[in-house]
């Protein structure tokens, strides 16, 4: 079974973090599409998966510890619109999302490597039930826990619990 194959089989888990590279997510996810001139990036590509309704947390680097920060919803309809990137006009992603809300208490590179152990069983059981990647919004071990060095990355509905039961925020699982 594919990453994708078992997120439609899974509803339930419509969880995204976002990692904008000024830490400013705005009005909408955007990126560019994949196409034959230009390397394929999967991050860029999970857009067009993202549906209403979905949660977005949202990775702020810009802090002085970064960490997930704030979240948001997603809105759509997803689209397609042309932007300029480095001179060429390429055809990009457009998924409008809601404002987004800061938490109260950031979750912090160092908080999260407190529960390392507990995240890396959450990354190992979908890794074990899923053929191919599984675009975790974590890498590396229970010590140097990291971000993932992507865009958008999908967020197991277990994560969000145990981020939850962790850390003191509540959504509805």
């Amino acid at each position: 079974m594919t990453i994708n194959d078992w997120w439609r089989e899974h509803p339930e888990e419509r969880y995204w973090m976002i990692a904008p590279s000024r830490g400013i997510v705005g009005d909408a996810l955007s990126a560019p599409k994949a196409a034959d001139e230009r390397r394929f990036e999967w991050s860029h590509e999970l857009v067009g998966f993202t549906e209403p309704g979905d949660t977005l947390f949202v990775w702020d680097r810009t802090l002085p510890s970064p960490g997930i920060a704030a979240w948001g919803r997603v809105l759509g309809p997803l689209s397609e619109e042309t932007r300029d990137r480095r001179g060429d006009d390429l055809p990009h992603w457009r998924m409008p999302i809601s404002d987004t809300l800061r938490l109260a208490s950031p979750i912090t590179l160092p908080n999260l490597r407190r529960v390392g152990g507990e995240i890396v069983a959450v990354r190992d059981r979908v890794e074990q039930s899923t053929d191919g990647p599984v675009y975790f919004p974590f890498i590396g071990s229970a010590e140097t826990l990291g971000p993932a060095p992507a865009y958008l990355t999908k967020v197991p509905r277990d994560l969000v619990a145990l981020l939850s039961s962790r850390f003191g925020f509540e959504f509805a699982l």
